[in-house]
């Protein structure tokens, strides 16, 4: 299927997207590729402005030469860019979560200096497919399932996935035959089985093939667990005002709570208030403490840079460490 102006300005609508100042994640594989055109022609069409944003990690010798043909083909558009690089000395642990945050550092940072409203990457249905099947393996919340949002908040600005319910065929074939592409940057590390992700991919076909379990089935799924997700986070946002006063947890009314409330207004009290900023707390660290702080004989315990203390009121003041202190409580599985 051809991605159309049409079908592209309907997503831009059903997202609610309202800036007209855009920055795009370009990697210059097909999928950002499609995405920068299509926008480029939207906001043509819509008086917008868009900037196209090239993140060279240095991972790879030849990944600076690379982009050049991307550029080239920006620069036929007439769209702006920016290539950013990450400075980096020699990585430890995960490669692939460390270029992730570096990248998305570099992009925010980029969006704030140009007063850009919308961050836009071009996550497709395969990738939530992915998504999806990797947190269920390893038993995730409710939370986890609902998997890659189309349209969310990074920090303070807005961070939209238009092409979320998009095949990566329908990409391709969008690039071929609206816009004469079929050349850009393949990525090897697609195709290295030490990747989670890579692996699930590879195990698509016969998934879809045998179980059913293909991009569409699973797209409805995820997005009827997101609308369940959406619920529960706003009956906690109507609750947390009522539980939390900014300084004190009301223990009585905290623990007559259901466990998945408690879990998200934890998770909203912490995002508010430490100095991390908004980041992933797991669900069962989540759910230690919600039951930790209700005991009777609970004292004290920290989490994410916050003090969590019961103290002479029964109730429990929640407050940023300012020192290094003992952890309390085991917060270990």
């Amino acid at each position: 299927m051809i991605i159309t102006k049409e079908l592209f300005t309907s997503e831009i609508s059903r997202l609610s997207i309202q800036g007209k100042n855009w920055v795009i994640g370009l990697s210059g594989g097909a999928d950002s590729l499609c995405l920068t055109l299509l926008a480029s022609e939207y906001l043509i069409e819509n008086t917008g402005y868009l900037r196209a944003c090239i993140v060279d990690h240095k991972l790879r010798p030849e990944s600076s030469t690379e982009i050049l043909p991307t550029i080239e083909i920006l620069k036929k558009h007439s769209i702006d860019y920016k290539v950013l690089v990450w400075e980096h000395s020699e990585i430890t642990g995960s490669i692939e979560q460390k270029a992730r945050a570096a990248r998305y550092d570099l992009l925010y940072q980029y969006c704030k200096e140009t007063n850009s409203e919308v961050l836009m990457t071009a996550h497709h249905s395969l990738d939530q497919w992915e998504t999806f099947f990797m947190r269920l393996s390893r038993g995730s919340s409710l939370k986890g399932l609902s998997a890659i949002k189309p349209f969310s908040k990074f920090k303070d600005i807005h961070l939209a996935r238009p092409l979320l319910r998009f095949s990566p065929w329908d990409i391709r074939e969008t690039l071929r035959d609206r816009f004469g592409i079929d050349e850009y940057v393949k990525d090897p590390s697609n195709d290295l089985e030490k990747f989670e992700r890579v692996r699930w991919r590879k195990a698509y076909q016969s998934l879809s093939n045998d179980y059913g379990l293909n991009l569409e089935n699973i797209t409805k799924t995820v997005e009827r667990l997101q609308s369940s997700n959406e619920c529960l986070d706003e009956i906690a946002q109507n609750i947390l005002d009522d539980i939390f006063d900014g300084i004190y947890i009301n223990i009585k009314k905290f623990q007559n709570l259901h466990m998945e409330i408690r879990i998200r207004i934890l998770n909203m009290i912490i995002n508010s208030l430490s100095d991390k900023g908004l980041h992933i707390v797991s669900y069962s660290l989540l759910q230690k403490v919600s039951l930790d702080i209700c005991r009777k004989d609970f004292s004290a315990t920290n989490l994410s840079g916050l003090v969590f203390r019961r103290d002479r009121t029964k109730n429990v003041k929640v407050f940023k460490e300012s020192r290094k202190i003992p952890n309390f409580s085991n917060l270990s599985e």
